[in-house]
C-alpha cells in the first residue's frame, strides 16, 4: 500500500511506512557538506502534508547554511528509536536525500516559519530571530531500514 501524496507522474509514490515516519516524527539529523567535509546537525522539521518538501530553519551564520550555499545536496535521517524500547520491535530509520531549494519569496518564508512554530512551539523565539533562513529539502531518494536487515530504497525521480 502506498501513501497518497499528490505528486506529478514523474515521481514514485512514497510507501506508507516511510511517509508515516516523516509525518509522525519531528526531528532528525541533517547532513550537509562542503569541500568534502561533512557536517551533521540535530534539527526540528516540518514536512508539507504531501511530502513534496521537508522544512527546517537555521540562522544564516551557521556552518550548515554556508555549506548549503556551496553544495545544495543534503540528507535528513529520521528514526523512531525514542518510541521503540528494547524487545518491543525493530527500530526504523529513514534517510531522505535531496536538494535544498532556496525560498526567495518573503511570504513563503513566513508561511514556512509559521508552520515550523506550529509544529514546534518551544522554538518560537528561536525561529523569530534575526537572520533566520529556511532550509527546504526536496526529496529525491529515500533509504528505509527497519530492524537490522530490512532495507528499502526508492528513487523518487525515477519514472
Amino acid at each position: 500500500m502506498m501513501a497518497y501524496c499528490p505528486r506529478t507522474e514523474a515521481h514514485m509514490p512514497i510507501p506508507d511506512d516511510m511517509a508515516r515516519l516523516i509525518l509522525t516524527q519531528g526531528s532528525g539529523v541533517l547532513s550537509t557538506s562542503a569541500d568534502d567535509v561533512p557536517h551533521a546537525s540535530l534539527m526540528s522539521y516540518a514536512p508539507e502534508p504531501d511530502l513534496t518538501y521537508i522544512h527546517m530553519a537555521t540562522p544564516a551564520s551557521t556552518r550548515k547554511w554556508a555549506n548549503l550555499g556551496r553544495n545544495p545536496r543534503l540528507a535528513l535521517l529520521v528514526d523512531d528509536r525514542c518510541e521503540t524500547r528494547e524487545g518491543t520491535g525493530p527500530t526504523s530509520a529513514l534517510t531522505v536525500g535531496g536538494t535544498h531549494v532556496p525560498v526567495l519569496d518573503p511570504q513563503e518564508k513566513r508561511r514556512i516559519l509559521d508552520m515550523l512554530v506550529a509544529r514546534h512551539p518551544r522554538l518560537a523565539d528561536f525561529l523569530s530571530g534575526e537572520g533566520m533562513e529556511v532550509i527546504r529539502l526536496k526529496p529525491s531518494w529515500m533509504l528505509h531500514l527497519s530492524g537490522p536487515d530490512r532495507i528499502n530504497f526508492i528513487d523518487l525521480q525515477k519514472k
